[in-house]
Protein backbone atom coordinates (compact mmCIF):
# COMPACT_ATOMS: atom_id res chain seq x y z
CA UNK A 1 0.00 0.00 0.00
CA UNK A 2 1.26 2.98 -0.88
CA UNK A 3 1.04 6.02 1.11
CA UNK A 4 -1.05 8.83 -0.61
CA UNK A 5 -4.21 9.90 -1.03
CA UNK A 6 -6.19 9.34 -4.44
CA UNK A 7 -8.94 11.87 -5.25
CA UNK A 8 -11.25 10.73 -8.58
CA UNK A 9 -11.76 14.12 -10.80
CA UNK A 10 -14.20 14.86 -14.08
CA UNK A 11 -14.00 17.82 -15.85
CA UNK A 12 -17.04 19.42 -13.00
CA UNK A 13 -13.78 19.28 -10.53
CA UNK A 14 -14.15 23.04 -9.40
CA UNK A 15 -17.78 22.66 -8.95
CA UNK A 16 -17.05 19.91 -6.49
CA UNK A 17 -15.87 19.57 -2.83
CA UNK A 18 -14.34 16.85 -3.03
CA UNK A 19 -11.19 18.10 -4.49
CA UNK A 20 -10.24 20.46 -1.70
CA UNK A 21 -11.67 18.37 1.08
CA UNK A 22 -8.69 16.12 -0.31
CA UNK A 23 -6.55 18.34 -0.54
CA UNK A 24 -7.01 19.58 3.39
CA UNK A 25 -6.57 15.75 4.43
CA UNK A 26 -3.54 15.65 2.45
CA UNK A 27 -2.06 19.00 4.24
CA UNK A 28 -3.11 17.51 7.40
CA UNK A 29 -1.81 14.22 7.10
CA UNK A 30 1.78 15.08 5.08
CA UNK A 31 0.27 13.01 2.13
CA UNK A 32 1.01 12.65 -1.11
CA UNK A 33 -1.69 13.51 -2.95
CA UNK A 34 -2.59 11.93 -6.24
CA UNK A 35 -5.56 13.70 -8.41
CA UNK A 36 -6.80 10.82 -11.12
CA UNK A 37 -8.90 11.59 -14.07
CA UNK A 38 -10.45 8.61 -15.80
CA UNK A 39 -11.21 8.96 -19.24
CA UNK A 40 -13.93 6.73 -20.31
CA UNK A 41 -12.69 3.80 -22.83
CA UNK A 42 -15.87 4.45 -24.64
CA UNK A 43 -14.58 7.76 -26.04
CA UNK A 44 -12.37 5.53 -28.12
CA UNK A 45 -14.60 3.70 -30.18
CA UNK A 46 -14.62 6.26 -33.44
CA UNK A 47 -10.72 5.59 -33.31
CA UNK A 48 -9.30 3.57 -36.10
CA UNK A 49 -7.39 0.51 -35.29
CA UNK A 50 -3.89 0.27 -36.59
CA UNK A 51 -1.44 -2.38 -37.28
CA UNK A 52 0.99 -3.09 -34.80
CA UNK A 53 3.80 -5.88 -35.10
CA UNK A 54 1.03 -7.52 -37.49
CA UNK A 55 -1.92 -7.40 -34.79
CA UNK A 56 -4.52 -4.59 -35.16
CA UNK A 57 -4.88 -2.52 -31.89
CA UNK A 58 -6.77 0.46 -31.11
CA UNK A 59 -4.51 3.42 -29.79
CA UNK A 60 -4.99 5.11 -26.67
CA UNK A 61 -5.78 8.88 -27.65
CA UNK A 62 -6.61 11.54 -24.85
CA UNK A 63 -8.47 13.95 -25.52
CA UNK A 64 -6.54 17.93 -25.28
CA UNK A 65 -9.64 18.90 -23.02
CA UNK A 66 -8.48 16.13 -20.40
CA UNK A 67 -4.98 16.80 -20.95
CA UNK A 68 -5.58 20.46 -19.98
CA UNK A 69 -7.50 19.49 -17.06
CA UNK A 70 -4.18 17.85 -15.27
CA UNK A 71 -2.79 21.40 -15.82
CA UNK A 72 -5.12 22.86 -14.43
CA UNK A 73 -5.41 20.88 -11.46
CA UNK A 74 -1.98 21.73 -10.71
CA UNK A 75 -1.88 25.17 -11.02
CA UNK A 76 -5.29 24.84 -8.36
CA UNK A 77 -3.27 22.58 -5.88
CA UNK A 78 -0.22 25.03 -6.12
CA UNK A 79 -1.55 27.45 -5.36
CA UNK A 80 -3.34 26.30 -2.42
CA UNK A 81 -0.17 24.91 -0.96
CA UNK A 82 3.09 25.27 -3.19
CA UNK A 83 4.42 22.30 -0.64
CA UNK A 84 1.98 19.47 -1.25
CA UNK A 85 3.43 16.69 -3.10
CA UNK A 86 0.91 16.48 -5.69
CA UNK A 87 0.09 13.83 -8.77
CA UNK A 88 -2.11 14.02 -11.43
CA UNK A 89 -2.80 11.69 -13.97
CA UNK A 90 -5.17 11.13 -17.15
CA UNK A 91 -5.87 7.13 -17.32
CA UNK A 92 -8.36 5.28 -19.73
CA UNK A 93 -10.88 2.97 -18.41
CA UNK A 94 -14.28 2.38 -16.75
CA UNK A 95 -13.91 5.41 -13.90
CA UNK A 96 -15.66 3.27 -11.23
CA UNK A 97 -13.12 0.05 -12.38
CA UNK A 98 -9.89 2.09 -12.50
CA UNK A 99 -10.65 4.09 -9.16
CA UNK A 100 -11.28 0.85 -7.62
CA UNK A 101 -8.07 -0.77 -8.70
CA UNK A 102 -6.39 2.42 -7.74
CA UNK A 103 -8.24 2.21 -3.98
CA UNK A 104 -6.43 -1.01 -3.17
CA UNK A 105 -2.70 0.90 -2.53
CA UNK A 106 -4.02 4.05 -1.84
CA UNK A 107 -4.22 5.07 2.03
CA UNK A 108 -7.34 7.08 1.49
CA UNK A 109 -9.51 7.21 -1.71
CA UNK A 110 -11.95 10.51 -2.29
CA UNK A 111 -14.84 10.79 -4.93
CA UNK A 112 -17.18 13.20 -5.97
CA UNK A 113 -20.89 12.44 -5.33
CA UNK A 114 -22.97 13.80 -8.20
CA UNK A 115 -26.75 14.12 -8.13
CA UNK A 116 -28.84 12.32 -10.50
CA UNK A 117 -31.47 14.69 -12.27
CA UNK A 118 -33.61 16.66 -10.16
CA UNK A 119 -32.61 14.79 -6.50
CA UNK A 120 -29.30 16.28 -6.79
CA UNK A 121 -28.83 16.43 -2.83
CA UNK A 122 -30.82 12.60 -2.33
CA UNK A 123 -29.97 10.21 -5.11
CA UNK A 124 -25.57 8.91 -5.64
CA UNK A 125 -23.96 8.67 -9.09
CA UNK A 126 -23.71 5.38 -10.15
CA UNK A 127 -19.93 5.78 -10.89
CA UNK A 128 -19.56 6.86 -6.74
CA UNK A 129 -21.42 4.14 -5.88
CA UNK A 130 -19.77 1.68 -7.52
CA UNK A 131 -16.76 2.96 -5.81
CA UNK A 132 -17.65 2.80 -2.68
CA UNK A 133 -19.15 -0.54 -3.42
CA UNK A 134 -16.08 -2.46 -4.77
CA UNK A 135 -13.50 -0.04 -3.25
CA UNK A 136 -10.32 -1.18 -0.81
CA UNK A 137 -10.12 0.32 2.63
CA UNK A 138 -11.43 3.76 3.38
CA UNK A 139 -13.45 5.84 0.29
CA UNK A 140 -14.91 8.98 1.15
CA UNK A 141 -18.02 10.09 -0.83
CA UNK A 142 -17.84 13.91 -0.74
CA UNK A 143 -21.17 15.54 -2.16
CA UNK A 144 -21.43 18.65 -5.06
CA UNK A 145 -21.03 21.94 -3.21
CA UNK A 146 -19.72 20.82 0.19
CA UNK A 147 -17.76 23.26 1.64
CA UNK A 148 -14.96 22.72 4.24
CA UNK A 149 -15.05 26.25 6.07
CA UNK A 150 -18.67 25.36 7.27
CA UNK A 151 -17.30 22.44 8.82
CA UNK A 152 -14.21 23.30 10.29
CA UNK A 153 -14.66 22.23 14.27
CA UNK A 154 -17.56 20.09 13.69
CA UNK A 155 -17.84 16.38 15.30
CA UNK A 156 -17.64 12.93 12.63
CA UNK A 157 -20.81 10.37 13.29
CA UNK A 158 -19.84 6.38 13.18
CA UNK A 159 -22.56 3.86 13.39
CA UNK A 160 -21.91 0.91 15.23
CA UNK A 161 -23.35 -2.16 14.20
CA UNK A 162 -26.09 -4.57 16.32
CA UNK A 163 -24.32 -7.72 15.50
CA UNK A 164 -20.83 -7.02 13.64
CA UNK A 165 -18.24 -4.85 15.05
CA UNK A 166 -16.69 -3.20 11.97
CA UNK A 167 -12.92 -2.33 13.67
CA UNK A 168 -11.59 -0.76 10.16
CA UNK A 169 -14.55 1.49 10.37
CA UNK A 170 -14.43 2.36 14.74
CA UNK A 171 -10.31 3.00 13.63
CA UNK A 172 -10.91 5.59 11.01
CA UNK A 173 -13.61 7.38 12.85
CA UNK A 174 -11.30 7.88 15.81
CA UNK A 175 -8.19 8.74 13.94
CA UNK A 176 -10.24 11.19 12.03
CA UNK A 177 -11.75 12.83 15.18
CA UNK A 178 -8.31 13.23 17.06
CA UNK A 179 -6.64 14.61 13.86
CA UNK A 180 -9.26 16.91 13.37
CA UNK A 181 -9.80 17.70 16.82
CA UNK A 182 -13.00 17.36 17.15
CA UNK A 183 -15.52 15.37 18.74
CA UNK A 184 -16.75 12.10 17.84
CA UNK A 185 -20.50 10.72 18.05
CA UNK A 186 -21.28 6.86 18.28
CA UNK A 187 -24.57 5.79 17.40
CA UNK A 188 -26.30 2.56 17.82
CA UNK A 189 -29.82 2.28 16.46
CA UNK A 190 -31.89 -0.74 17.71
CA UNK A 191 -35.48 -2.06 17.29
CA UNK A 192 -37.60 -4.75 18.77
CA UNK A 193 -37.97 -7.81 16.70
CA UNK A 194 -41.00 -8.19 13.47
CA UNK A 195 -42.76 -10.62 15.21
CA UNK A 196 -43.01 -8.57 18.79
CA UNK A 197 -44.16 -4.74 16.92
CA UNK A 198 -47.68 -6.38 16.12
CA UNK A 199 -48.38 -7.92 19.80
CA UNK A 200 -49.14 -5.23 22.20
CA UNK A 201 -48.62 -8.05 25.48
CA UNK A 202 -45.17 -8.87 23.80
CA UNK A 203 -44.21 -5.31 23.28
CA UNK A 204 -44.66 -4.59 27.07
CA UNK A 205 -42.49 -7.05 28.28
CA UNK A 206 -39.86 -7.14 25.70
CA UNK A 207 -39.26 -3.27 25.50
CA UNK A 208 -37.21 -2.68 28.36
CA UNK A 209 -34.93 -6.06 27.72
CA UNK A 210 -33.86 -4.96 24.41
CA UNK A 211 -33.71 -1.69 24.74
CA UNK A 212 -30.93 -2.88 27.80
CA UNK A 213 -29.25 -5.49 25.38
CA UNK A 214 -28.84 -2.44 22.87
CA UNK A 215 -27.43 0.18 25.53
CA UNK A 216 -25.05 -2.84 27.03
CA UNK A 217 -23.65 -2.86 22.97
CA UNK A 218 -23.22 0.43 22.67
CA UNK A 219 -21.85 1.07 26.06
CA UNK A 220 -19.56 -1.63 25.57
CA UNK A 221 -18.10 -1.03 22.11
CA UNK A 222 -17.62 2.97 23.24
CA UNK A 223 -15.68 1.17 26.42
CA UNK A 224 -13.68 -0.74 24.23
CA UNK A 225 -12.81 2.22 21.78
CA UNK A 226 -12.53 4.68 24.71
CA UNK A 227 -9.63 3.22 25.63
CA UNK A 228 -7.66 2.93 23.04
CA UNK A 229 -8.15 6.50 22.09
CA UNK A 230 -8.55 8.46 24.87
CA UNK A 231 -7.59 11.45 23.55
CA UNK A 232 -10.91 11.49 21.92
CA UNK A 233 -14.12 13.49 23.27
CA UNK A 234 -16.58 10.37 22.37
CA UNK A 235 -20.35 11.29 22.78
CA UNK A 236 -23.11 8.16 22.33
CA UNK A 237 -26.46 7.84 20.61
CA UNK A 238 -28.73 5.23 21.28
CA UNK A 239 -32.08 4.91 19.34
CA UNK A 240 -35.08 2.96 18.19
CA UNK A 241 -35.27 3.47 14.75
CA UNK A 242 -33.98 2.31 11.67
CA UNK A 243 -30.01 2.96 11.32
CA UNK A 244 -30.19 5.20 8.38
CA UNK A 245 -32.49 8.02 9.91
CA UNK A 246 -30.57 7.45 13.23
CA UNK A 247 -27.26 8.25 11.16
CA UNK A 248 -28.38 11.32 9.00
CA UNK A 249 -30.53 12.59 11.99
CA UNK A 250 -27.76 12.87 14.59
CA UNK A 251 -25.02 14.03 11.49
CA UNK A 252 -27.76 16.54 11.01
CA UNK A 253 -28.80 17.68 15.18
CA UNK A 254 -24.60 17.91 15.34
CA UNK A 255 -23.70 19.60 12.08
CA UNK A 256 -21.50 16.78 11.71
CA UNK A 257 -19.02 17.14 8.89
CA UNK A 258 -18.43 13.10 8.11
CA UNK A 259 -20.24 10.43 8.88
CA UNK A 260 -17.67 6.87 9.22
CA UNK A 261 -20.21 3.30 8.01
CA UNK A 262 -18.80 0.12 7.74
CA UNK A 263 -18.51 -1.51 3.70
CA UNK A 264 -19.82 -4.94 3.99
CA UNK A 265 -19.52 -7.70 1.39
CA UNK A 266 -22.03 -10.74 0.96
CA UNK A 267 -19.88 -12.39 -1.91
CA UNK A 268 -22.15 -15.25 -1.86
CA UNK A 269 -25.73 -12.62 -2.79
CA UNK A 270 -23.52 -10.62 -4.85
CA UNK A 271 -24.71 -7.15 -3.08
CA UNK A 272 -21.88 -5.36 -2.00
CA UNK A 273 -22.49 -3.06 -0.25
CA UNK A 274 -25.40 -3.15 2.92
CA UNK A 275 -28.71 -1.31 3.05
CA UNK A 276 -27.58 0.86 5.53
CA UNK A 277 -24.70 2.01 3.46
CA UNK A 278 -26.55 2.11 0.49
CA UNK A 279 -28.59 4.43 2.40
CA UNK A 280 -26.53 6.70 4.16
CA UNK A 281 -24.76 7.29 0.87
CA UNK A 282 -28.02 8.31 -1.04
CA UNK A 283 -29.69 10.74 1.59
CA UNK A 284 -26.66 12.27 3.15
CA UNK A 285 -25.87 15.70 2.93
CA UNK A 286 -22.14 16.00 3.91
CA UNK A 287 -18.93 13.64 3.00
CA UNK A 288 -19.49 9.90 4.38
CA UNK A 289 -16.71 7.88 4.68
CA UNK A 290 -17.17 3.63 3.81
CA UNK A 291 -14.60 1.77 5.21
CA UNK A 292 -13.75 -1.68 3.78
CA UNK A 293 -11.66 -4.10 5.74
CA UNK A 294 -8.45 -4.33 4.05
CA UNK A 295 -8.55 -7.66 1.83
CA UNK A 296 -5.99 -9.65 -0.36
CA UNK A 297 -5.82 -8.88 -4.39
CA UNK A 298 -6.45 -11.78 -6.41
Amino acid sequence: MTNDIVIGVDAAWHRSGALDWALHEAVLRRMPLRAVHVVDQRVHTHVAPVKVDGQLIVPAVIPEPDSRLVDELEQYVAAADPALDLGADVLIGAPDRRMAELSAQAELTVVGRRGIGGFARLLIGSTSESVANHGHGPVVVVPDGWQRARYEHAPIVVGVDEYEQNDAALEFAFEMAALHHVPLWMVHAWDLPAPYTWDAAAISGMHDQWQQLARHRLDSVAEQWQRKHPEVHLDQQLRQSHPVPALLDTAESTGAQLIVIGGRHHRMSGLMLGSVTRGVLHHATVPVAVVHERRSIA
